[in-house]
């Protein structure tokens, strides 16, 4: 199954308790999907509480202050940029009166598509301090 099967299966069943339980679900998903080193085939895909799919690009964010979030990366998001300012604009984004968020207040993973078997790769310590440098 691929990333979008596995959305519109989530969607589903997140949309009929949605409907029909007295307490449904208040979750949301981020379901991706990445290719292999040779395809830059990817996919990703933000579920909400209701069963509602956006196909999302380049990023997603999920819960919280994500309007505000979403409107303050529409203005500073680039393509290509590096891991590193990548995690700086979240680390900054997710702060507090423009303070950003210090390295071991942040839980970072990453979808590396050039390793063998599963592309989730945790960021921590040393590495996440580096990159935040």
């Amino acid at each position: 199954m691929n990333a979008g099967g596995l959305a519109n299966a989530y969607a589903q069943t997140l949309g009929q308790v949605f409907t029909h339980e007295m307490k449904p679900y208040e979750v949301e998903l981020l379901v991706a999907e990445v290719g292999s080193p040779d395809d830059d085939h990817a996919e990703m895909y933000h579920v909400l509480y209701d069963g509602v799919v956006m196909d999302e690009q380049n990023y997603s964010v999920l819960g919280g202050q994500a309007d505000q979030i979403i409107e303050a990366l529409k203005d500073q998001y680039q393509d290509a940029m590096s891991l590193g300012d990548a995690l700086k604009l979240g680390a900054k984004l997710l702060g507090t009166d423009g303070t950003p968020l210090a390295a071991d207040q942040l839980e970072v993973a990453l979808l590396d598509r050039s390793r063998p078997r599963r592309a989730f790769r945790r960021i921590k310590n040393a590495e996440l301090d580096s990159l935040l440098g």
